[in-house]
């Protein structure tokens, strides 16, 4: 019999809706019911592509007694944590602070004025491993309640206390010279970096292995700036090692969410959109530093894979791809060298088994891998190629369907970004036919943005991460086609960002817009990817080189002079805001060009130097002159080409030669010592 669940849009939530639980969707409602009765709430969040979700949903949500055992005694809630992350970030930070650590899914009790007492991830039905299963945390917490409840409402407060003060901008303490700090915020990221680094295999860390493409491109900025050529290296050979490794989908392309191991080989299968836009965005500006072919060609894979499995058929992008298919997880992507040497003649079999399997046993069934290089790359596409249609007879992964703002906004930046320094104009053309039915979709909601949409209908609305990622795209379409109408989208999304967002007083942005049915709270610390805060900061100081509006630049001077005791204590955590600085540096130079369009461009992307923007003045910016003060400098009427270079602190004398501007930009973003 169908719960409560049953008339919810999201798939993760539909996944439960047949249950023998009485699940209830977040509400004020539910917390009210759990008010009258007085009893707790189990609040349990996960989403629709979690391998772990779908082990407890087995063994225990969908046991009757564990339906009884909650009866009565509890008031269910499940949240989709990409549909409410407002609910996830405070519900994942309780559980930290509680235990230590956190993931999905995520396991909370909670008073029925929302204060938590328990918190746990993945919690088995029976004992295991000297672990007290999920029956028996049940009857102890029952029995918390009914004779020591002042105990758990202690504790809740505490709790709701700890968490408010950290997530609205407090700091956890950590004990006073166990790190050496640095004076400057990069440098003391850079130093963080070094000592994670794995030097064998690449990536950061020795155990489970994240992509983390953000650190990538800071590595590759860092480099570029200092002339330091290890920082460059280390992100190639990151790159590289993924490329290669078992984490990388080596038949349909796209990566999976992170590896189990310290050497790239087996990894947890989920596909997330994120991923795939943040890792193209690292292999292209990758390919941009060195050129390297294999790099862009694995950026190429991405977007091939973005394309075939990820794209709606209105042009909008999905959200990701399941661990498990046909009940066993990477059962779609696992190979033994039998099933390779099968779809081929006799060598060429053996030659593509070796390849992808190395040295693993006729009965091992793997991910695969590229043991080696090879120089045919034709033939590898051939491998690849027959490999994906004998895949197409398996069972393939369920996708989550919705379409999310802040997904959307990365994967079309990402596509800009890359169409831009890989010479690939349909890949600026995909993220602009993508961009344009956004905005059909936010046009009929008179301008209002939105956070998530299941099948047409808009189910929760826009956090700071939805307006800085579509900020950023915007940014990027409008550096990959000089069209002025993605400029203005960027300031007024940014103007309303600030408006909704920006917390004056504290001198950073809010991550929900207003109050919700929780608290309001910040979204500073990077995590797998950049936080909504860090990529503002790069939208405020992006929009304030190319425009000139100093409004921009005031408050991410407050972001950055706020922040900076944080960064400096906690570099890991703040990477990507970190890597703001780099806007600062003498390699970050802004071209305006005047005169016919277009004969810049090429000189710009080819000059390898990631930090360049570009402005080309056209007549029909004269109107905007108040949002972007930066063009009266540059009312010049002459169809003789030009270009004005400028940097922090002054301009250079303009330059009519496309090979002049281009040595120019390079040679103010070099990768080596010399």
């Amino acid at each position: 019999m169908a719960n409560r669940l049953v008339d919810e849009k999201s798939p993760y939530l539909l996944q439960h809706a047949e249950n023998p639980v009485e699940w209830h969707p977040f509400s004020d409602e539910a917390f009210e019911k759990a008010r009258k009765a007085d009893i707790p709430v189990f609040l349990s969040i996960g989403y629709s592509t979690c391998h772990w979700c779908h082990v407890m949903n087995r063994e225990s949500f969908s046991d009757p007694e564990v339906g009884e055992a909650l009866s009565g005694r509890f008031i269910a809630v499940k949240v989709d944590r990409e549909e409410r992350p407002d609910v996830d970030r405070i519900a994942m930070t309780a559980c930290q602070l509680m235990t230590g650590s956190g993931g999905w899914p995520l396991t909370l009790v909670l008073t029925p004025d929302k204060r938590p007492f328990f918190a746990g991830t993945y919690i088995p039905k029976e004992p295991r491993y000297g672990s007290a299963g999920l029956l028996q945390i049940l009857d102890r917490i029952w029995e918390l309640w009914r004779e020591r409840r002042e105990d758990a409402e202690s504790l809740g407060r505490r709790v709701e206390e700890a968490v408010q003060s950290y997530l609205a901008g407090g700091e956890i303490q950590v004990a006073e010279g166990v790190v050496q700090q640095e004076e400057n915020p990069v440098d003391a990221a850079y130093t963080a970096l070094l000592k994670s680094y794995d030097r064998e295999y690449g990536g950061f860390g020795e155990g489970m292995k994240f992509p983390s493409p953000h650190l990538i491109t800071f590595l590759l900025r860092h480099g570029g700036i200092a002339g330091v050529p290890e920082a460059t290296e280390m992100a190639l050979a990151t790159l590289h090692a993924m490329r290669r490794g078992g984490i990388n989908d080596q038949v349909g392309g796209g990566f999976h969410r992170y590896t189990t191991d310290r050497q790239w080989k087996i990894p947890h299968y989920e596909k997330m959109a994120t991923d795939q836009a943040l890792l193209l965005h690292a292999f292209s500006e990758g390919y941009a530093v060195c050129e390297d072919i294999l790099l862009k060609e694995e950026a190429l894979r991405i977007v091939s894979y973005i394309r075939t499995d990820l794209t709606s058929p209105e042009g909008l992008f999905y959200t990701a791809e399941d661990a498990e298919s046909g009940g066993e997880e990477g059962g779609f992507y696992l190979w033994s060298k039998d099933e390779i040497r099968s779809l081929f003649d006799e060598e060429e079999g053996e030659e593509a088994a070796n390849l992808l399997l190395g040295n693993a046993t006729e009965r091992d069934k793997l991910p695969l891998s590229l043991t080696s290089e090879t120089d045919d790359s034709s033939w590898l596409l051939r491998v690849r190629e027959r490999l994906a249609e004998a895949r197409m007879s398996r069972p393939r992964p369920f996708r989550d369907e919705k379409i999310l703002l802040d997904v959307n906004g990365k994967i079309i930046g990402a596509l800009a970004r890359a169409g831009f320094l890989l010479d690939e104009p349909d890949l600026v053309h995909t993220a602009e036919m993508a961009y344009s039915k956004l905005q059909l979709i936010i046009g009929k909601s008179e301008g209002t943005l939105f956070h998530s949409m299941i099948n047409g209908s808009i189910t929760s609305p826009p956090y700071l991460t939805d307006y800085a990622d579509l900020i950023a795209a915007s940014i990027e379409l409008h550096q990959g086609t000089q069209k002025a109408e993605y400029l203005l989208f960027a300031i007024g999304y940014t103007e309303s960002a600030i408006r909704h967002f920006y917390n004056a007083d504290s001198g950073w942005f809010w991550f929900e817009a207003e109050d919700t049915t929780l608290y309001r709270t910040r979204d500073a610390e990077d995590s797998a990817g950049p936080s909504g805060n860090a990529v503002m900061l790069h939208n405020l100081l992006l929009l304030n080189r190319i425009t000139g509006n100093p409004a921009f630049r005031e408050i991410a001077d407050s972001m950055m002079s706020r922040l900076q005791p944080a960064f400096l204590r906690h570099p890991n955590a703040y990477i990507h805001s970190i890597s703001s600085y780099h806007h600062l540096s003498p390699a970050a130079i802004d071209v305006v060009s005047v005169g016919k369009s277009g004969i810049f461009d090429d000189a710009i992307r080819s000059s390898g130097n990631l930090l360049a923007t570009h402005l080309h003045f056209s007549h029909e910016l004269e109107q905007f002159i108040e949002q972007m003060p930066k063009i009266l400098t540059y009312q010049i009427d002459t169809d003789e080409p030009a270009a004005y270079p400028c940097r922090q602190g002054g301009c250079l004398p303009p330059v009519m030669d496309p090979d002049e501007i281009r040595n120019l930009l390079h040679s103010a973003f070099h990768h080596t010592s010399e």
